[in-house]
């Protein structure tokens, strides 16, 4: 009696420091919720675990119906913590577990019986910790080893507590010990938690590792990938096996006037101008292609292609429809317009600075031949896209000086 409820207060003592140090972290840091969940966690288990070892000294109420639906709470806290960590939605069927914990509870064969609640209790909490490895491989994180290693041990921790308690708890019964928490028990029980917790901690750390990655490629005003994004993403571009027999496109934008626009309207209205770009970026092209921000008002989209004409007409899609929307600003509602520089080289030939220099010299052109223009480098000239909603003849192009045939880029998209 005294082996078993010293171990119930030690295991108590031991979950209440990791709540209290979670809730520190969360006192330091108020918009991580999600340590707060995981605090209340801990929490709910120390103060179970505590009740239950007071069986004989406090009525059953407390010991089996509050002290073991507290300590199936924390289930419900853990996947709130787990879900807030990934921006998922919280919902209520994280607390199943508790939940089934006291349906069962109202039937008298089992709440009477020591040998079914504690079968019960155990497959409760085989529901929490398989529900919670669904969660981890579900997670929109990448699935790492780690995360699969994590998810086993779940697994394998929620089969040993029903399959231990069901060989040992009719042993305690035969030789008159009024707890069931032996030494196997015990043991078997704080081994798996404690390689659970190593496993978790190993996965959260992957984890941030690569949140703060992804943070350190990511504009924190608009959400897209930043220029490092860029010099990360173009050699995985050049060495995917399915892009090797693919055209390599490259497209600079820059939306036009944009000081006047800050000088104008104020700063506040130019970066609703970006985030609204962005956004209609993302509309248009969605996950075909790498989308970044270069700096400033200058944007980057590189997209791998086997059909020039096709490509070209997705980006002057993007200067066509960026010049129909209209941002509130200081006197009213104004539109903005973007130029766009283009070059394409084979995937396997391409080299990034060449690109950025090529699409930048047709950039220029763009701005030169009076700005809301699309222009092609061909490698010997630059070309201007003729434009519908500017009513052009196809054949009136004129940009470096250089009279533009669209049957040149026709016979580069075939090429």
């Amino acid at each position: 009696m005294f082996e078993a409820q010293t171990g119930m207060l030690l295991w108590s003592l031991e979950t209440s420091t990791l709540a209290a140090l979670l809730a520190v972290l969360w006192l330091h840091a108020p918009s991580k919720k999600h340590h707060l969940f995981f605090a209340c966690g801990f929490a709910a288990v120390g103060i179970g675990s505590a009740l239950v070892s007071q069986r004989g000294y406090l009525a059953d109420f407390w010991t089996i119906i509050v002290g073991n639906t507290l300590a199936l709470s924390a289930f419900g806290f853990w996947l709130a913590g787990l879900l807030r960590l990934e921006r998922r939605k919280i919902e209520g069927w994280i607390f199943i577990p508790p939940l089934l914990w006291l349906a069962f509870m109202f039937l008298p064969p089992v709440r009477d019986s020591m040998l079914a609640r504690v079968l019960v209790y155990h497959l409760c909490a085989a529901i929490g910790y398989c529900t919670i490895a669904g969660v981890v491989l579900t997670s929109k994180e990448p699935l790492s080893t780690t995360r699969k290693i994590f998810a086993a041990a779940l697994v394998v921790h929620a089969l040993i507590g029903p399959l231990t308690a069901a060989l040992i708890i009719p042993y305690n019964m035969l030789v008159g010990q009024r707890l069931p928490l032996t030494a196997p028990v015990a043991y078997s029980a704080a081994f798996s938690f404690v390689v659970l917790m190593m496993i978790a901690v190993k996965m959260f750390m992957e984890d941030n590792e690569r949140r703060l990655h992804r943070l350190s490629v990511t504009d924190h005003l608009t959400g897209v990938l930043n220029r490092r994004g860029l010099m990360e993403a173009f050699p995985r571009i050049k060495k995917a096996p399915e892009h090797r027999s693919s055209q390599l496109m490259l497209a600079l934008f820059d939306i036009d006037h944009f000081k006047k626009i800050n000088d104008r309207h104020g700063h506040q209205c130019g970066d609703d101008v970006l985030v609204q770009f962005c956004a209609l970026v993302d509309r248009i092209v969605g996950v075909k292609g790498t989308f970044v921000r270069m700096g400033g008002e200058e944007f980057a989209y590189l997209l791998t292609h086997i059909d020039l004409n096709a490509a070209l007409r997705i980006v002057d899609g993007v200067r066509v429809y960026f010049a129909r929307l209209s941002t509130e600003g200081i006197g009213g509602s104004f539109s903005s317009t973007v130029s766009i520089g283009i070059y394409s080289a084979p995937v396997v030939e391409a080299d990034l600075d060449l690109m950025l220099k090529m699409a930048d010299r047709a950039l220029y052109a763009a701005k030169s031949a009076g700005r809301n223009r699309t222009v092609f480098n061909d490698g010997v000239a630059n070309v201007v896209l003729p434009a519908d909603d500017r009513g052009e003849d196809p054949h009136d192009n004129n940009a470096d000086r250089q009279v533009a045939a669209l049957n040149r880029i026709a016979a580069i998209g075939s090429a």
